[in-house]
């Protein structure tokens, strides 16, 4: 069997610490299926990280795997994306809402996992780029978007997906913001007064799953869901519903599918790129289409 190198980026820190008792055998079976696996835990130096990643990509690695959450792969995507050569992405979703891992359509079960990978079944997926920054599955800025970040991560690694809902509750009535966000689309769309955007790679945010129509395709665009000023009750109701599950919330959202806009916001405000705070001096958006080859489920 030829030997095939591979980066294996672990977040020990991710998600909930049951998650995390399978991780030596994730390695073994992929040792077992030929990988070469080059391990590199995410409390070490960023530095370093982004260094091992660029490496992988210019010695064209046959494969870059992650386990961890959505922060997790947000960081790595910022020194794999850039590269011309991209090795195949595996995903073992440790984290708390693991929105990508659902995007690309892989299975909770870590087995079928590795079955997909040693089947070698992938698809291409969409990434979207804010600036000089990149994304997986949101970009947001506004009212409530700071709940992934600003939830402790001690209460996530113990309640998973309801310490957000526990943190949105309290911010619900706590947070008045009154900065003023604006999205130009081009060509030629200008939507102002808004209290905050969203844009989406799939159709779930943190708790709130089937939050809008999803197709599960790789089609060059991306979901983008805003609130005006005056309509922050409304989305309270429609989160109420997503989150009970007791309607169809879709029919409510006011969403479109953009493939470029820009993004007018307040100087000191932070965007929410799945689930990090990041600071973005340049507000434009593009969809970047079939920029990832990952392991999923074969396409039926």
């Amino acid at each position: 069997m030829l030997t095939k190198r591979a980066l294996m980026i672990y977040n020990p820190s991710s998600g909930k610490k049951r998650n995390h008792k399978n991780f030596p055998l994730i390695v073994e079976k992929l040792t077992d299926m030929g990988y070469e696996i080059s391990i590199f835990q995410l409390q070490e130096d960023a530095q370093e990280l982004s260094s091992l990643i660029k490496r992988a990509c210019r010695q064209q690695w046959e494969a870059l795997f992650v386990a961890g959450g959505d922060g997790t792969i947000q960081n790595v995507l910022q020194s794999l994306s850039p590269e011309l050569y991209r090795p195949k992405v595996g995903v073992f979703p440790f984290g708390t809402s693991n929105e990508f891992a659902q995007v690309i359509g892989l299975p909770h079960n870590v087995f079928k996992i590795l079955s997909i990978i040693e089947k070698g079944n992938t698809a291409y997926v969409d990434i979207g780029k804010l600036g000089q920054q990149y994304f997986a599955n949101i970009a947001a800025a506004g009212w409530l978007t700071d709940i992934t970040y600003e939830t402790p991560k001690k209460l996530k690694s113990y309640l998973g997906e309801f310490a957000y809902a526990l943190c949105f509750i309290k911010k619900l009535f706590q947070q008045r913001s009154r900065e003023k966000i604006a999205i130009q689309i081009f060509p030629d769309t200008y939507i102002s007064d808004l209290s905050f955007f969203l844009i989406m790679n799939g159709n779930s945010v943190g708790p709130f799953e089937q939050f809008i129509p999803q197709t599960n395709e790789s089609d060059g665009a991306f979901h983008l869901v805003t609130c005006n000023i005056r309509n922050r009750l409304h989305l309270f109701t429609v989160l109420l519903i997503t989150a009970l599950r007791v309607g169809n919330p879709s029919s409510l959202i006011k969403h479109q599918k953009i493939s470029s806009s820009e993004v007018h916001l307040p100087e000191n405000m932070f965007v929410n790129m799945d689930g990090e705070r990041k600071t973005v001096l340049e507000r434009k958006f593009q969809v970047l289409p079939n920029h990832l080859k990952v392991f999923t489920v074969e396409a039926e």
